[in-house]
């Protein structure tokens, strides 16, 4: 008990909580002197709220029961102050088991428990999102390490959040620029699959033009490779007509000849008709029917001559205009070979055209083929552009959460701003 009074703060009470004497490290504790305190109640150190309580008058009721208790105290100092005590209460109990006093050691803890209080309230502090306070130093060395442990630690958390803030800015800022162009960018898709849809199909009527061009310019061929036949057999006639005129020509000379010795043979016949005649009438009476007959030959000779005379003359004709049909149809032949060659060339310009159309169709099919392709590529990336704008809408959105969820916490930097953008009443609170 020596040991005790001289380390330890020791008080003791009747039964029913009158103070019969207190120790010098009591009274030091609590402020008073013995004569202060002895004959008094053990209510003179607690809150008069708590004394009117049934846990105090349990309290005591259990002590005088033989009852122990030890745990941490709220006490009044004289001067008004609440203190905070280690203490244990015992009961001193006789042979019959009977509590004749309580007994009370305790230990000041005020500065312990200031500290605790103090980690408690930036505890508090933290849970309100205050990362701006900090734990005052404690003389006690574990409370002094939770205190600096506590301070490192909330010092971290807002160096974090404030770059974690900085960089929500920075992130919504780019989600908005994003947004922004995301949603030109979709208009511009959108217009440009509109207007290459229009070029789809002003292609397709294009290719369908340049299929018929090329169906149509192989039937051209056709026709153009069918007049060169047809004109190639029209030289060949005309050909055959100039031999046939000139074979005409050389018949006709032939009949000018024969013609002549028709001439020639009624000339004499005519001579001899008229020797005959003047023989005959040389013979008088006896030639008479002889110079009849003279007299009639040569008048057949005289109408062989006019008769030839006359056909020479038509022949002399027929070989005019046989030599003019010749000329014609001779230049008839030379213009048929020119229109021929002619025909022969438009036949080949026009299969290179057939050609260069059948080309031109298969190139413009294929490339049918990739603007319809294109088109659908630019449909899939207008939808796609479409969902990075809603994404894009999205993170700014979740951005702009995440930076009203890191403006509730309060740092060093400046104060603490609510989802609403206005400074929290700490007294309404």
């Amino acid at each position: 008990m020596a040991v005790i009074d001289r380390t330890q703060a020791t008080i003791q009470f009747a039964p029913d909580g009158t103070i019969l004497t207190a120790n010098a490290n009591f009274l030091d504790v609590l402020g008073y002197k013995l004569d202060e305190v002895v004959g008094k109640h053990h209510s003179m150190f607690v809150d008069p709220a708590y004394v009117k309580t049934e846990a105090y008058r349990n309290f005591w009721k259990a002590l005088a029961a033989g009852k122990s208790f030890t745990d941490q105290f709220p006490r009044v100092h004289k001067n008004g102050e609440v203190i905070w005590i280690q203490a244990t209460y015992a009961a001193y109990v006789d042979e019959n088991g009977k509590t004749t006093r309580v007994l009370k050691i305790a230990t000041d803890v005020t500065e312990r428990q200031h500290g605790v209080d103090a980690i408690a309230k930036g505890l508090e502090r933290l849970q309100e999102r205050d990362l701006s306070h900090r734990v005052p130093h404690s003389n006690l060395p574990d409370i002094e390490i939770l205190g600096k442990a506590y301070n490192t630690a909330v010092a971290q958390l807002a160096s974090a959040l404030s770059a974690v803030k900085h960089l929500s800015d920075k992130v919504e800022r780019t989600a908005r620029e994003v947004g922004d162009a995301s949603s030109h960018l979709s208009q511009r898709t959108e217009t440009q699959a509109a207007t290459l849809e229009q070029t789809a199909a002003a292609i397709e009527e294009l290719t369908s033009n340049a299929r018929s061009t090329a169906a149509l310019a192989k039937e051209v061929e056709a026709s153009a490779s069918n007049a060169q036949n047809t004109a190639e057999a029209g030289g060949k006639i005309v050909e055959d007509a100039v031999g046939a005129m000139s074979n005409i020509e050389t018949s006709s000379r032939k009949i000018s000849q024969i013609l002549g010795v028709i001439d020639d043979i009624a000339f004499q016949t005519n001579l001899l008709a008229l020797n005959a005649g003047v023989e005959a009438a040389r013979a008088g009476d006896a030639g008479r029917g002889f110079a009849v007959v003279a007299s009639e030959v040569r008048a057949l000779a005289q109408r062989a001559s006019d008769a030839a005379g006359e056909i020479k003359g038509l022949v002399h004709e027929s070989s005019e205009s046989v030599k003019q049909g010749v000329g014609q149809v001779s230049s008839a032949g030379e213009q048929l070979k020119k229109i021929i060659a002619a025909v022969a060339g438009i036949n080949s310009h026009i299969g290179q055209i057939a050609t260069g159309a059948t080309d031109q169709s298969f190139t413009l099919s294929e490339i049918n083929t990739g603007v319809s392709q294109l088109d659908t590529v630019t449909q899939q990336n207008a939808a796609m552009v479409e969902e990075s704008t809603a994404a894009s809408q999205v993170l700014a959105s979740d951005a702009q959460d995440l930076g009203r969820q890191v403006s509730l916490f309060q740092t060093e930097e400046g104060p603490r701003f609510n989802a609403s953008g206005h400074r929290p009443n700490r007294n309404a609170a």
